[in-house]
């Protein structure tokens, strides 16, 4: 007697979509992440497998979902352990080269890059100081200065002596958003409860040098007419906020007024000038400013328009230029990636070179500012409790105090570094 013939089912439509769909994006996550070859391996068996398995056993119903669930674990694991970074956390690596491969490809048919393009072309609204809720147990207040504003953000039964003065990215160009009131939160949690000074200084095209630094004066000379005292004080800044608090401690120094506490520095942009060796070596790899090709590097690949027709190597616009000689301890993290790590890089040889205390940090795979972009991946998580420890380790040594000197006005000449 014969075996009856298995009938088989036809393969549907849906079925060939769904393999189509899932191929192409597990070759595509292990393209973008640089994964090794047996990546590559692993996504062509799979899709084999199923395919085979398909059309050979044509399973239904439980077994069907079973043999899906395998395939699609499969390639995550492979996706995830066959990349070529795996010290980098996975969030961060794939938001990094993923942000990367777009800007390749933007950059290929615009020939530059798309945060060069967007500082220099995007809208700049003024912030709407109504468009963030300070959640329960929290209060924020808008401060008027003479030419700009800023938002104190107090805790109820919070450390109302304490203070941290933020001072925000953007290249001088981009205005104050409302991503800085949570990382607000974030500091405050880090330093006992603290107050957050956030300044909304004004920026370019509008307002050129020197106009961002007289505003970081004036902020601190307000924190200290609130009885917040200098040795309570932590200068806080990313970007061209980490460029604008070295270069209003430099001033304050230079003019011999009570410096803050310390410095915690995100991706500082402290060279206008943009000569270091990460702005050649570093930009193929950036993820904001970088080029898929080399020899499409501009002079100034982060725009300078707030520089003007100033010179690009004084300290006071460029910090990286000065002198680190008595000057507050310090923390700066950057990304490995980044095309401003020589900035980091050489005011940590400086400032050690001059007695200077500082801890500098470079995470591996990491893109520019990243604890501020994405605080909550691995390395930002790590970056924010190296926060925490350092404020711990250093704060209300009261070793930088002096005779406090005001008004604290900027007068054009320049650093003496």
């Amino acid at each position: 007697m014969e075996n009856p013939e298995i009938k088989k089912s036809p393969i549907k439509p849906g079925f060939w979509a769904a393999l189509v769909l899932t191929f192409l994006v597990a070759m595509l996550l292990t393209i973008i992440l640089e994964n090794r070859w047996y990546s590559y391996a692993v996504t062509g068996g799979v899709a084999s497998a199923l395919l085979t398995i398909r059309i050979k056993l044509s399973p239904q119903g439980l077994r069907y979902g079973a043999v899906w669930l395998l395939c699609l674990c499969l390639l995550a694991l492979s996706v995830a352990f066959g990349r070529s970074a795996l010290s980098v956390s996975l969030t961060g690596d794939l938001f990094n080269k993923g942000f990367r491969a777009i800007n390749h490809v933007y950059a290929r048919s615009h020939g530059s890059a798309i945060f060069h393009d967007t500082m220099l072309n995007g809208q700049r609204e003024p912030y709407d100081f109504e468009s963030w809720q300070a959640p329960q147990g929290y209060r924020n207040s808008k401060i008027s200065l003479s030419n700009s504003s800023g938002y104190l953000l107090t805790r109820d039964n919070g450390n109302h002596k304490k203070v941290i003065y933020q001072l925000h990215g953007g290249g001088y160009i981009g205005v104050f958003n409302k991503i800085y009131n949570d990382r607000a939160l974030q500091y405050s949690a880090c330093y006992d409860g603290a107050d957050v000074f956030s300044l909304d200084y004004r920026t370019a095209p509008d307002h050129l040098y020197p106009a961002a630094l007289e505003d970081a004066l004036e902020g601190y000379q307000w924190l200290l007419e609130q009885g917040y005292p200098a040795d309570q004080i932590i200068l806080c800044g990313d970007s061209a906020g980490g460029g604008l608090a070295l270069a209003t401690t430099l001033y304050l120094r230079d003019h011999n007024q009570a410096l803050p506490e310390l410095l915690i520095l995100s991706s500082p942009w402290a060279d206008l000038a943009q000569t270091g060796e990460s702005y050649s070596t570093n930009i193929q790899k950036d993820a904001f400013f970088g080029l898929p090709d080399a020899d499409m590097k501009p002079q100034y690949p982060i725009p300078i328009l707030y520089a003007g027709d100033h010179d690009l190597h004084d300290p006071y616009l460029s910090p990286v230029y000065a002198d680190y000689a008595n000057m507050p301890p310090m923390l700066i993290q950057a990304g490995g990636d980044e095309i401003l790590l020589s900035d980091s890089q050489t005011i940590a040889a400086k400032a050690k070179e001059a007695g200077t205390e500082v801890k500098f940090l470079t995470y591996e795979g990491m893109y520019h500012a990243f604890y501020i972009v994405t605080p909550h991946f691995r390395e930002g998580k790590d970056a924010w409790a190296e926060i925490e420890r350092f404020i711990r380790e250093h704060a209300s040594s009261g070793q930088f105090t002096e005779k406090i000197k005001l008004p604290i006005t900027f007068t054009p000449e320049r650093s003496t570094g």
